[in-house]
């Protein structure tokens, strides 16, 4: 059940920021006893599925932000090819440190005439590292804060 709640939160936290995924990796880190592995891929997991949603949805919401969506147009119009490649490049570090924010990168991804899969392959793994480094320093903190009481 506390399984279902840590993917839960993942979700949500990969499309409003206020349910913070980050602290959640830490807290369920320290506090689950479960493996670091197993908090990072399943908040990964998560984050990944919110992905999926904002995939498809990225369309959705260029057409309810006419602005956001002629400014894409214009964007894709003078950079192409080109743009597809580094789209995918900047992947890698939204995925693995959040900047740029995955969110927007996933929501944008379609209009920039990206595919899902690919733009999943980079995100699933490298956001899997990034909970688990997270988890272990929660078990660390935890083992540090017992440490000194």
């Amino acid at each position: 059940m506390d399984l279902l709640l840590l993917l839960s939160i993942s979700f949500a936290g990969g499309i409003v920021w206020i349910f913070n995924v980050e602290a959640t990796a830490v807290l369920f880190g320290a506090s689950s006893g479960w493996s670091p592995i197993l908090v990072g891929v399943t908040c990964a997991a998560g984050q990944s599925l919110a992905y999926l949603v904002l995939f498809f949805a990225g369309d959705w919401i260029l057409g309810r932000w006419r602005w956001a969506g002629h400014k894409l147009e214009r964007t894709r119009a003078r950079y192409g090819a080109r743009l597809r490649r580094g789209f995918l490049g900047l992947t890698v570090p939204a995925a693995l440190v959040g900047v740029p924010p995955m969110t927007g990168m996933a929501a944008l991804a379609g209009g920039f005439r990206v595919r899902l899969l690919p733009l999943l392959a980079i995100a699933l793994p490298l956001r899997s590292v990034r909970f688990v480094v997270l988890a272990v320093a929660g078990t660390q903190l935890l083992a540090w804060w017992r440490a000194l009481w």
